[in-house]
């Protein structure tokens, strides 16, 4: 029997960086580190293919509001092992439940399915990063979660976190569009996307891109603060197919 080509490698490391920092006249921008994990391994016994596990998410350290508030989103809303106290403890949670279900799954599919051992390489890989927003009082933070589970293709989602650099709290968009600007709001939404696809009206714009076909447009929390305006991020299928990907629109704040 031949030995595994890719034995299982883990890496799990914390960068510690500096809690947020005052001086009598400013609020310096806080420090960053990074919490990493990689999983790669054979999808069946002897094989070449292999499955991956990976994941590189941008950390505060330190017991500030916003350190922690960060965290537990992250824990919550990105790995979705929001029980356990550490991003560590929750990447490593996520990443031994996946593991040993992709080993049976896939190894029962090797076996029966030896001529498609090419495509059947799993992965799920999730980034996180701060993003510049122009916008000094508000952290914005981006995840991409990029996979293949099976099927006809892969997937790719990203997200939008904002959260007020002083308090610490996540943002949602009720904070910056109150339900008497909704309206106004969706409407600048439609009219813009009519103008960036060059589309006449709503009934063109789904003709031509498929958006709305699955769903109306909606005030989302997938959105990114800017100085002077919001840009609002849908994933694939939340209200096209996915060969409409992701869709953006950028309306000025009410």
């Amino acid at each position: 029997m031949k030995k595994l080509l890719f034995p299982l490698s883990l890496a799990v490391f914390f960068c510690a960086c500096e809690d947020w920092k005052t001086t009598e006249t400013t609020q310096a921008e806080p420090s960053w580190g990074k919490a990493s994990l990689c999983i790669e391994k054979p999808v069946a016994e002897g094989a070449e293919e292999c499955y991956h596990i990976e994941f590189n998410l941008d950390t505060l350290d330190g017991e500030s509001e916003l350190a922690k508030n960060l965290s537990q989103v992250l824990r919550d809303s990105v790995i979705y092992t929001g029980d356990f106290a550490t991003i560590q403890e929750a990447m490593q949670a996520y990443a031994d439940s996946t593991e040993a279900e992709w080993k049976v799954e896939l190894a029962e599919r090797y076996a029966d399915e030896p001529e498609y051992r090419d495509i059947l390489q799993y992965y799920y890989n999730v980034e996180g990063t701060p993003v510049e927003n122009g916008n000094d009082s508000i952290l914005s933070y981006q995840t991409n979660i990029s996979c293949y589970l099976g099927g006809a293709h892969g997937s790719y989602v990203v997200s939008y976190f904002n959260f007020d650099k002083k308090t610490g709290k996540l943002l949602s968009i009720r904070d910056f569009v109150p339900v008497e600007k909704e309206k106004p709001v969706l409407e600048a939404m439609e009219q813009q996307l009519c103008k960036d696809w060059e589309a006449k009206d709503l009934a063109d714009l789904q003709e031509k891109t498929g958006i709305t076909m699955l769903g109306d447009l909606y005030l989302t929390n997938n959105f990114l603060v800017k100085d002077d305006s919001l840009l609002f991020l849908f994933n694939q299928y939340e209200i096209a197919p996915y060969a409409a990907g992701l869709i953006s629109v950028t309306v000025e704040k009410p």
